[in-house]
């Protein structure tokens, strides 16, 4: 497993947070999220034989914010 911590934009409020984590719940390969909305980041475990930043950026971008940055480990 790897973990991405994305830095993201447009985050608000608990409606806000909800969204992001359902949405990068739903990718295959994803075990867990946590998002902080204060720090505006996402906490993204994951398989990377499934998934990526790639598909987390898109998947965030269809919810209606902006992932402006990544930092895997």
């Amino acid at each position: 497993m790897k973990t991405s911590v994305l830095t993201i934009d447009g985050m608000g409020c608990a409606g806000c947070v909800n969204t992001v984590e359902s949405s990068l719940k739903a990718l295959a390969g994803v075990q867990t999220v946590k998002v902080e909305l204060d720090a505006g980041k996402a906490a993204v475990e994951y398989d990377p034989e499934q998934t990526g930043d790639d598909q987390f950026k898109k998947a965030v971008a269809e919810a209606g914010y902006a992932v402006t940055g990544s930092d895997n480990r």
